[in-house]
């Protein structure tokens, strides 16, 4: 909003095209419906609504469920350098990979209560399988 609390809508197409071109999202316009597009352009999306809060703190719930594997990296991309950028990222995820990959800590939980601890680079993908299957 401007000044007078009037809806600056230049300054809104504007950042829309800023976050279109800095993550990469595939629109036939920007005023295309979201619903309209591709999984992953729809979580890149979804992604630049948040980023353009400018969080210090970002909490991901399943940020590549449903998408394709180059959308899958991409969005790991994002997130990295979201990372880099100081922001403290969260990732809630069932996928063992995804973790590994953009997390530093590692907390694993089962029925709510945490069961272990690990740093990334100290562990496998195994060793988290076998703690996940010791739990059950």
């Amino acid at each position: 909003t401007d000044k007078l609390g009037l809806i600056d809508s230049d300054k809104i197409n504007k950042n829309i095209r800023k976050w279109i071109a800095n993550l990469d999202i595939k629109v036939p316009s920007s005023d295309a419906p979201v619903q309209t597009l591709s999984g992953g352009n729809q979580q890149r999306v979804v992604l630049a609504k948040w980023i353009a809060t400018d969080p210090k703190i970002l909490i991901l719930d399943g940020p590549t469920v449903g998408i394709d594997i180059a959308a899958k990296s991409s969005i790991h991309d994002i997130i990295k350098t979201l990372a880099k950028e100081n922001r403290g990222i969260i990732i809630i995820s069932d996928e063992v990979q995804e973790v590994l990959y953009n997390c530093t800590k590692i907390i694993v939980m089962h029925k709510g209560k945490f069961i272990a601890e690990l740093k990334a680079e100290e562990t496998s993908e195994t060793e988290i399988q076998n703690i996940i299957n010791n739990a059950e």
